[in-house]
Formats: structure tokens, sequence, C-alpha cells
């Protein structure tokens, strides 16, 4: 897995769609085959993926949980990584 560029604007991969779900009231993650139940932090991750640059993502998402943005921008590549990993982001 490479690592992504701060300047990396992430998307949902044409397949995947947000939702939310009725059982839980958590975001799910949808594809086909796939469902991922989204954590607070998870979803609000994905949900910035709106061609926002993942520099741009981290910031928001610093401001949002109050925590350091190098923590923040860590964090959320890691995760989008995961998610182009398993074909749900792509980065355009």
């Amino acid at each position: 897995m490479n690592e992504l560029p701060v300047d990396a604007r992430p998307r949902l991969a044409a397949r995947a769609r947000l939702r939310p779900d009725p059982a839980s009231g958590k975001t799910a993650l949808l594809a086909p085959e796939t469902v991922l139940l989204l954590n607070p932090t998870s979803a609000a991750i994905v949900e910035l993926c709106d061609g926002r640059t993942l520099a741009e993502i981290a910031d928001a998402l610093a401001a949002r949980f109050t925590v350091p943005r190098e923590q923040a921008l860590a964090e959320s590549a890691a995760y989008l990584g995961r998610l182009r990993d398993r074909g749900l982001v792509e980065l355009p």
C-alpha cells in the first residue's frame, strides 16, 4: 500500500454509497457484497471525501474532534488507504 499524498482528493468509488442503517442508526458504507457500519470518526472521514484534499480533510477532522492535525492526517490517510485497497475509495 502506498501512502496517500496530502494533495490527493479521495472520493467514494462509483460502486460505493453511504446510507443510514435503520437498525443501528450508524452510517453504512455499501458496495456490492460489502456493508461496513462506520463509527462516527470513520463516517466523518468518508463524508469529507467530497472533493477536498487529504490535507483539508485532516484540518476539518482536527477541528471537529479536537485532535492535533498531524494525528488527524495520519489516521485519515491510513483509513482511506485501507478503503482504497478494498476498492471503496478512489484517487482521481
